[in-house]
Formats: structure tokens, C-alpha cells, sequence
């Protein structure tokens, strides 16, 4: 049986291609500091107690795996000196066994100027910190694909799931007595790119599943929804028959809590993506897919997720 190992099964990403690999047939094997972390989901899967910071750790976990689901995502913004040898482990065992890496890409590479409209093709060219970095894990990547390993990245928006601790969706919907609140981190009727995991996650293991023809360096963008906090208010009120009132997102407490709290400071350094339009095209996944993407419709995203009730 074909073997995934998921690093960061307990995130989002993570554990939503792990469930989505294991309906195609795969064996998941996960890595994890606390095996009594394993989320219920995956009972029966393989567990390596270890550390994606040892790369002997991850050498073992890796051992006999065809593949490397790449889910580590550091808490609360804390990525400085943190991301790139992270990432490095996994790249030096997938280099040295041949090993295929799927990676979960963000806009954060792209400099809104350029937008809004977004391709494989289009320039990389970061405004942020996070940016740069996360340009540097990609461009590791790409170097790994040229040592023998082999990549595909999967470029999302904003997550909308269950089980996705890192969702903002999660934290700014909330229901209460009269219906529900949206707390908007940017204009209201402002274009936003969203990816409901569980069809990203099922368009990610049909890639892999053709992995074979692909480029050693393949990058896809998940198009998602296109949908301002607006028309997510539209949703909510016409699935739920309660109203939604908006409320404006912290920025100022935030900024100046900023200087004391590594997540806010990451937040407000990524306020602009809240101001700006980033739409990423799906043209070349729907080619390689011939068409065949999941595509659950925004309301059944959101009822499904738990962010709302039906």
C-alpha cells in the first residue's frame, strides 16, 4: 500500500489532504511531538513520535513513504527563524529518497500592485516579511526538485473548514441571540479569495494522483470563491433566515499590543490582504483535472465547516 506521510496532521491543511489521500487508498502515517495528539479521524493510522525540527526524527518517519504532505505551521505568527529550517529537514529527506513534497501555497508571495488577477505565471514579488519568506520556503523547494525530490505546490486563498485551527472564517463569524456577527477585517463589499479545504484538499490527492506526469516543480492555484464579507452576509442570512451585523475588526488594539504579541504583529503586518483584491485563477488545475474539481457551493461550505447553521 502506497504511504503519505502528513507533517501537521493536527492542522488544517494537514489533516484534510490526510483524509482526502486515505479515500484514494493511502496508508497515513503522521509525525507527531504527542501521539495522543492524533486527531479521532485518523485512529488506526501510523504514528512516529518525533519532531519536524529533528531531521532524524523526520528521516524515520519518512522511511518508506512515496510521498511528504508538508502541513508544519508554526503558532501565533512565530516564524522568524523558524520556517526555512523546518522546511529544510523535509527538503535534504525528500532530496535523498526521491521523495515527492506537496507544499500549501498563499498569496503572500504576490504584491497586490500587480493584481488582481493571479496565474502560475504571474511575478513573484512579496511587500511583506511573511512574504519574503515564504518566497524563500518556495524557492527551497524548487531547488529540492532539482536534487531528485519532487514538488507540488498548492496555492490557496483564506480556509474555510472544520478542523482548521488557523481559519479566519472560524473566528469572525459568531452566532448569538439575535443571529449572527461578522467582524470584517477590511471593506465590506471587497473581493476576497476563500478555499473550502475539503474540495482542495480532494483536488490535492487527485493531483498526486497523477504525480508521475507532472513537472518535478508543479505549482497549481485552487480558484476557491470569490466572495466579499457582503456577499458572505447575503449567505448567512439566506441560509439561516437570521440577520447578520457587521462589527469592524481591532486593528488599533491590535497595533499597539504589537510590540508584546508575535500573532498580533504577524496580523497587522497582513492587514493589506484584507484591502486589496488577490483572485487566483484555477485554469490549470481545471485542464489537469479535466474539469473534474469539487465545487461545494459557499452555503454548504459554511454549514458544513459548523461556521453556521442550516
Amino acid at each position: 500500500m502506497k504511504t503519505a506521510l502528513v507533517m501537521g496532521i493536527t492542522g488544517g491543511f494537514g489533516g484534510h489532504v490526510a483524509q482526502a489521500l486515505a479515500r484514494q487508498g493511502w496508508a497515513i502515517r503522521a509525525l507527531l511531538r504527542d501521539p495522543a495528539r492524533l486527531p479521532a479521524r485518523f485512529q488506526g493510522a501510523d504514528v512516529v513520535q518525533g519532531d519536524a525540527a529533528s531531521i532524524d526524527d523526520v528521516r524515520r518517519a519518512a522511511k518508506g513513504a512515496g510521498l511528504i504532505v508538508y502541513g508544519v505551521n508554526p503558532p501565533n505568527y512565530r516564524w522568524q527563524g523558524v520556517v526555512l529550517p523546518l522546511l529544510e529537514n523535509t527538503a535534504v529527506v525528500a532530496e535523498e529518497n526521491g521523495q515527492t513534497i506537496v507544499f500549501p501555497g498563499n498569496v503572500y508571495v504576490f504584491d497586490p500592485a500587480d493584481g488582481p488577477e493571479y496565474d502560475e505565471r504571474s511575478p513573484i514579488h512579496p511587500v511583506s516579511s511573511r512574504g519574503h519568506m515564504r518566497r524563500e520556503m518556495e524557492q527551497r523547494l524548487r531547488l529540492a526538485s532539482e536534487r531528485g525530490a519532487r514538488v507540488i505546490i498548492i496555492r490557496m486563498g483564506d480556509f474555510i473548514a472544520a478542523d482548521a485551527p488557523s481559519s479566519w472564517m472560524g473566528h469572525i463569524v459568531k452566532k448569538n441571540r439575535d443571529g449572527y456577527s461578522l467582524t470584517v477585517p477590511g471593506p465590506k463589499d471587497l473581493v476576497h479569495t476563500w478555499a473550502y479545504l475539503p474540495d482542495a484538499a480532494r483536488a490535492t490527492a487527485e493531483l498526486v494522483a497523477t504525480k508521475e506526469k507532472l513537472e518535478p516543480y508543479s505549482v497549481f492555484h485552487f480558484a476557491g470563491y470569490r466572495a466579499s464579507f457582503a456577499d458572505i452576509a447575503r449567505t448567512i442570512e439566506q441560509v439561516t433566515g437570521k440577520k447578520v451585523k457587521f462589527g469592524k475588526f481591532p486593528w488599533i488594539v491590535l497595533k499597539i499590543l504589537t510590540p508584546f504579541n508575535a500573532m498580533f504583529s504577524g496580523l497587522v503586518e497582513m492587514r493589506y490582504l484584507w484591502n486589496r483584491e488577490i483572485n487566483l485563477s484555477g485554469g490549470k488545475m481545471q485542464q489537469r483535472l479535466d474539469g473534474g474539481i469539487v465545487s461545494t457551493s459557499l452555503a454548504d461550505a459554511l454549514v458544513e465547516s459548523g461556521i453556521i447553521n442550516s
